[in-house]
Order: C-alpha cells, then structure tokens, then sequence
C-alpha cells in the first residue's frame, strides 16, 4: 500500500494548487469587470474569492469600493472594516472608509479614518483632497483650505483640489482667492468650475 502514497499526495498537492489558481483566477476576473465598470459582476468574483481565500484583505477591499461604486455605502463599510480587521495598516482602506461615511455624510467617523490614513502615508494628495471635503462637511472651512493646501503642495496641477478650495474660501469672505481657485480649476479642466465663475466671479 506505501507505493500509492507519493501518488496521493500529488493529487492532494494538485488540489490545493488549483484551489489557489482558482482564487488568482476570480481576484483577476473581478478586478478586470471592475475597471470595467460592471461592479455588479466584480462583486461575484470577489465573493468566490473570498470562499476559496477568506483573509485576502485586498479582495474584501477591492469589493468594497465596487459596492461603494453601487452606491451600497453600509455594506462597502462592512468590507474595508473587515480588510482593516486583517490588516491593521491598510492604508487604502482607512481613505475607501472614509469616503464611504462621507457619502453618508457620517462626517466626524470619516474624519477619524483620512487622520489614519494620512497618519499612514502623508503623502497622498488624494487623501488631503477628500478630508478638506470632510471638514467642509463639518464647516471646519479654514481645515479644509489647509487640506487642499497640502494637496496642492503634493500635486502643484491638482485639479479638483483647486475647485473645492474654491468653496471654503467663499465662504469665509475671500472672493478673490475662490476665483482664482475656480479660474485655475477651470484651466486644468474642471468643467463644473465655470459655473461658479459666472455665479460668483462676475
């Protein structure tokens, strides 16, 4: 009977690589439905990820931006507390959390997740962006030009962080400043800015 032995082993070694292949397979699948745009779809994927791999931080994650991206923020919650669970120093899924209490307009929590995050790695120009549009949310407008002041620092073409410094400067009397902020928005693209130009900046 001992001459079978190395025979099984094989097969159960098979098994368990296939197994793991099977994992890679569905976390490739779901990222590419993902970029996609078919979230819906990237969310069955990584769900059969999760079977197969129940740590995979990333894949817990990656689901929860796609269910973020579906507007289902509580659930999106759920997976990047989950991943945070796993790994303690996820960066990336403290700033998702965070934006998805901000949609939820659970401001001072998300507030608790952009200091972690920048806490993490403070030289994400995204992550100064979202908390300067997380302290606006708390009327903290003189921290939220200080926010996009640092995202600028970061990224000196950083549009989005010209456009929404624009607001908080208004609203605390420097018309000027959000002008310019909105002029400088405009010329790097930002579209919605010329609105706030014929509104404010006449």
């Amino acid at each position: 009977m001992k001459k079978f032995l190395p025979f099984i082993l094989f097969l159960l070694v098979s098994i368990t690589a296939f197994g793991q292949k099977n994992a890679k397979d569905y976390f490739v699948s779901g990222n590419e439905k993902f970029k996609a745009g078919k979230y819906a779809e990237a969310i069955k994927d990584y769900n059969q990820v999760l079977k197969l791999e129940p740590k995979h931080a990333v894949t817990f994650a990656n689901r929860g931006v796609a269910k973020d991206r579906l507007l289902d923020y509580r659930g999106a919650i759920e997976d990047f507390t989950q991943a945070i669970t796993l790994n303690p120093k996820y960066t990336e899924a403290y700033l998702s959390r965070g934006l998805s209490k901000y949609n939820l307009k659970d401001y001072r929590s998300a507030l608790l997740d952009y200091n972690k995050g920048i806490e993490l790695n403070p030289k994400d120009a995204k992550a100064y962006n979202n908390r300067g549009l997380v302290r606006y949310g708390l009327k903290d407008y003189s921290g939220a030009i200080a926010d996009y002041d640092k995202a600028i620092s970061l990224n000196t073409r950083y549009e989005e962080a010209y456009y929404n410094r624009g607001a908080p400067k208004y609203n605390l009397g420097d018309t000027a400043g959000a002008c310019a902020d909105w002029t400088k928005a405009k010329q790097l693209g930002v579209k919605e800015a010329d609105q706030y130009l014929k509104k404010f900046c006449k």
